[in-house]
């Protein structure tokens, strides 16, 4: 009688109280929280993979990991939350591009599908799915960002195969970065950011004036290795932009190589603490929902 009671009160719980779950998918773990009221819950699901259970981005084993979530889902009490999930890093690739018409129109999406420019992703705009950010500036541009149609198609699989009620599937780079332009709007004209992103073998590093992303660079692993190449990049980009005076360094985790990075660039670290959130993803992927 109780659990029949429990099945018929679930929709009017969900409907009075509703959930949402921020989701991080990576291709190594798993990182979520729920999203209720005002504020998010502390972190819930914090979960290793198997490896070579998602490769740069592409799940490959469908049904486990299916099977892992709904799992995850039933023992949080979670089946009727509406998840909010962020793609894996490398599912997803970006540009910042200036608008090629003089306006843009009401679906600039299909607009740009039609115009079709040439900007050497990995697939072609025709077979991708797309996201568009406008960027604040005196000039119409905006963040690109594409995944593979194929590959968003089997991550919808994966939350079928989950029983979950995916209503998004977010660049992960657009909420890492809508995690910090609150940071970034005030940034001096003379001043480039450097925003380092950790990952478990290397890290990305992203370059930005203000609030725009302006270079973005994969790091190597060795710790020589990764400060010299944020040297590099760096002096590649003052070449370009002889204006630049100063410099910010934001970490979003911490990392071996920290104390030598900033020796190398003359400027303390900042790490950034997305508490209460997990990380600077879900910070992002809750902001966006609120901007609704």
């Amino acid at each position: 009688m109780k659990d029949d009671l429990d099945d018929r009160l679930r929709p009017i719980r969900a409907q009075l109280f509703p959930r949402q779950l921020l989701l991080e998918l990576q291709d190594d773990a798993l990182m979520g929280q729920v999203l209720r009221g005002d504020g998010p819950e502390p972190v819930s699901i914090d979960l290793p993979l198997p490896p070579l259970t998602c490769l740069d981005g592409q799940p490959l084993e469908k049904e486990p990991l299916g099977d892992l979530i709904g799992d995850l889902l039933v023992r949080d009490g979670l089946l009727d939350a509406v998840v909010l999930a962020s793609l894996p890093e490398g599912a997803v690739e970006w540009r910042v591009i200036d608008w090629p018409l003089e306006t843009i129109p009401d679906d600039p999406i299909e607009a740009l599908r039609t115009i079709d420019p040439t900007l050497s992703f990995g697939v072609p705009l025709a077979e991708a799915t797309i996201d568009l950010r406008p960027l604040a500036g005196a000039t119409p541009r905006m963040l690109l960002a594409v995944a593979s149609r194929t590959l968003v198609e089997d991550w919808i699989e994966v939350f079928n195969l989950a029983g979950a009620q995916l209503e998004r599937l977010a660049p992960p780079q657009s909420c890492r970065l809508a995690a910090v332009n609150a940071l970034l709007e005030q940034a001096p004209h003379d001043e480039l950011t450097l925003l380092i992103h950790p990952l478990p073998a290397g890290g990305r590093l992203l370059l930005l004036r203000g609030a725009e992303p302006v270079f973005d660079w994969p790091l190597p692993e060795e710790d020589g290795d990764l400060v010299r190449e944020v040297n590099r990049c760096v002096a590649f980009y003052r070449r370009r932009d002889p204006s630049i005076r100063r410099l910010r360094l934001l970490l979003s985790a911490t990392m071996p190589s920290q104390d030598h990075l900033q020796d190398a660039l003359g400027v303390r670290a900042e790490i950034l603490t997305p508490e209460p959130y997990g990380s600077l993803v879900l910070q992002g992927l809750a902001m966006a929902e609120r901007g609704r």
